[in-house]
């Protein structure tokens, strides 16, 4: 890239890097990372230490797009590069912006990779929705698949370094190679070649782009190398609701989907989103969303407050009250709970093979099963390593358990 790139200014400085948002960000970060060492620039771990902040930015809700200007107005006086989301909305936000499209070709010339036990490798940018709501497509633009060798490249890289989890991100991993003629299953075979021990996470899946190609996708995970794990945001349970939405499925896809899914892996973990309050939406219409919800039991529910995001169509709509969308997603949330108490307490007593991926705090680790789910162990093992527990417990969002010798 040429030298007056934001981002090749930054040269021998200690930097400080501070992301907000999605997984997607999260890559966009470490790439950030690389390619500022290889300027000579030190990363370190506070703003208090640093010369220079690179703030990566999430505005996906208007509660998180306020809080970005808010850190932005705290840094003032302080050397501040801006990145993610909130530039390409808004390049007059402040700081310096670094064009997020810019991150991956520097990225491809620093001829290192990130360090870490957890990869995450960004696999396309951009989308092929329509939904009404949304402003990250605005951000992101359209979808743009990254090449199958090239993905290859970074994981037989980040294997090599270490890496034992390997998170798949992007706006919507299903929509991987619509772009390039061909399509996710095809990316995760040719991902399943690459030897060594990993276990790879499948990131956000739209039921629009994950519907005509699931077979061929789930034909792809039964390497037991790719966790039985599956995000599908429904965001709406009433077909109503969701051509309001833009979203291209309906209620009886999601549920054909999620049987798929269970009938080639009874054991799998289901995780969705839903939006609580869209423009119009009617008591009935959440109904249908909690009896959706109740269909197909997912393990993790990502509740979300609709909040009107400029530029985009739904904005310009009628958007009720804030006090029915915080009783709708009170009322979520506790189906949720419920839903969450009686999955977890039927593992109580099971005996998993997990592996363990992160350190919780010294003397405690995370692990995960061959789902993703989150299991907490009271022992100081070893990243990577293969471990067979016994559930003795759960705190609503993962279990507990004990380590059998």
């Amino acid at each position: 890239m040429a030298s007056q790139d934001p981002i090749s200014q930054i040269e021998r400085k200690r930097v400080y890097i501070e992301t907000y948002g999605c997984t997607y960000n999260a890559g966009d970060s470490e790439k950030i990372a690389v390619i500022l060492r290889g300027q000579g620039c030190e990363i370190v771990r506070s703003s208090d230490e640093a010369d220079t902040i690179v703030l990566n930015t999430c505005i996906v809700v208007e509660k998180t797009e306020r809080e970005m200007r808010q850190r932005l107005s705290h840094l003032g006086g302080r050397e501040v590069y801006v990145t993610g989301c909130l530039p390409k909305i808004d390049p007059g936000c402040g700081g310096v912006v670094i064009d997020p499209d810019t991150i991956h070709h520097h990225f491809q010339s620093a001829g290192t990779q990130p360090d870490g036990r957890v990869a995450v490798i960004q696999i396309a940018r951009g989308c092929t929705g329509h939904c009404t709501y949304c402003i990250t497509k605005k951000a992101r633009g359209p979808l743009l698949s990254y090449p199958v060798e090239e993905v290859v490249r970074q994981l037989k890289g980040r294997v090599a370094r270490g890496a034992v989890e390997i998170q798949l991100t992007a706006q919507d991993v299903s929509a991987w190679g619509m772009d390039l003629g061909s399509d996710l299953g095809d990316l995760i075979s040719a991902l399943s070649a690459v030897p060594g021990t990993f276990a790879i996470r499948m990131g956000m899946m739209n039921p629009d782009t994950l519907n005509p190609v699931l077979g061929k996708v789930l034909r792809a995970c039964r390497d037991d190398r790719i966790f039985s794990f599956f995000h599908i945001p429904i965001q709406s349970g009433s077909d109503t609701v969701l051509r309001r939405m833009g979203r291209r499925y309906t209620r009886d896809d999601v549920i054909r989907i999620v049987e798929m899914i269970r009938e080639e892996f009874p054991y799998a973990r289901i995780s969705t989103d839903i939006i609580c309050g869209f423009p119009g939406e009617t008591g009935e219409e959440f109904s249908e969303t909690i009896n959706l919800l109740r269909a197909i039991r997912p393990e993790k529910i990502n509740i979300t407050r609709y909040s009107a995001r400029p530029g985009t169509p739904a904005a310009s709509w009628y958007d009720m009250p804030d006090r029915f969308k915080k009783d709708r997603s009170r009322q979520a949330t506790a189906v949720a709970r419920g839903i969450f108490d009686e999955i977890y307490t039927s593992f109580i007593g099971e005996e998993m093979d997990v592996v363990v991926t992160e350190v919780v705090k010294e003397g405690t680790v995370t692990t995960r099963d061959r789902a993703y789910r989150p299991i907490i162990i009271s022992e100081p093992l070893e990243i990577g390593s293969a471990q067979r527990v016994r559930i003795t417990g759960h705190r609503h969002h993962y279990l507990l358990g004990d380590l059998i010798r």
